[in-house]
């Protein structure tokens, strides 16, 4: 349900590592429920009393947040600096990612009953336009996925892995861009199947909306659908995941051991850089 109440509740949240600098992190931050609340409306279309709701809601996860969480955000970020200071191992990049889905999965479990309580708040109509939603997105989705050949959809993916990393390193040699090139294509495509999870999650969830669930059920429902993802998903999905996340890792450790000392340099400050944010979000009012 990435892109159904969790997207929208959560994602503003972590605004902190998508910023490209310390005022913009700070401010994407401060205004995450703002964010976060249009995105809510532009899914469900809410009715007035419904946005004041929703919004109250996300500043209390958003205070919450900020106490709570951010200190740990600061901590993850200047070990994983300290780590990159001296050379990021594929040990190294799976902590870092076991860390963040858990601190991701923590902010999940904390929305989860105002989620419910939400939901429940929820008119027929808002239910048939959420389907609507979905279906129209579904559509966008699907035509990008599939668009152009099988290798220039590669080369996207290529692109797409090359700028995120160039962001934090700084252009790439051309022969450390081959070794990213090299690694996404050894991953394989996995559109089709996140294609079919990504149905199977809104589906079940217009399900669990129109059964007429009470609270208790519908916390069950999005803790199954959000947290508890692999107890429904196809094991084959699970596999690909886990062995594209693991080439992810042997990715990041192949192209460390080629960084110079620029690159390294860039990449350790950013890293510091947003610790010290992090540090800053976590006592600002």
């Amino acid at each position: 349900m990435r892109r159904l109440l969790a997207r929208a509740l959560l994602a503003a949240l972590v605004a902190l590592l998508a910023a490209s600098c310390s005022s913009v992190t700070r401010v994407a931050y401060d205004n995450a429920p703002f964010a976060a609340a249009w995105m809510v409306d532009d899914w469900f279309d809410l009715h007035d009393g419904q946005r004041d709701w929703v919004k109250e809601r996300l500043a209390r996860l958003h205070g919450w947040h900020r106490a709570s969480e951010m200190p740990a955000y600061e901590r993850l970020l200047a070990a994983t600096a300290a780590r990159a200071a001296r050379g990021l191992s594929a040990d190294d990049a799976r902590q870092v990612h076991r860390e963040m889905r858990a601190l991701w999965l923590r902010l999940v479990r904390r929305a989860i009953p105002d989620m419910a309580d939400f939901l429940l708040q929820l008119h027929p109509e808002q239910v048939v336009f959420l389907a609507r939603k979905f279906d129209e997105d579904n559509e966008r989705t699907v035509r990008e996925s599939v668009r152009g050949t099988p290798q220039e959809r590669l080369e996207r993916r290529q692109k797409r892995y090359l700028e995120r990393i160039e962001d934090w390193t700084g252009r790439l040699a051309p022969a450390q861009r081959d070794v990213v090139r090299a690694r996404v294509a050894a991953m394989g495509d996995l559109t089709d199947e996140w294609l079919g999870d990504r149905r199977f999650r809104q589906s079940e969830t217009i399900a669990l909306l129109r059964s007429k669930p009470t609270r208790a059920q519908l916390e069950a429902g999005l803790t199954r659908l959000l947290v508890d993802s692999d107890s429904w998903r196809r094991p084959e999905y699970v596999a690909k995941m886990k062995a594209r996340d693991e080439q992810v890792f042997a990715m990041v450790a192949d192209l460390d051991a080629t960084l110079t000392a620029e690159q390294r340099g860039k990449l350790h400050r950013r890293l510091a850089g947003y610790a010290a944010d992090a540090a800053h979000l976590a006592v600002a009012n």
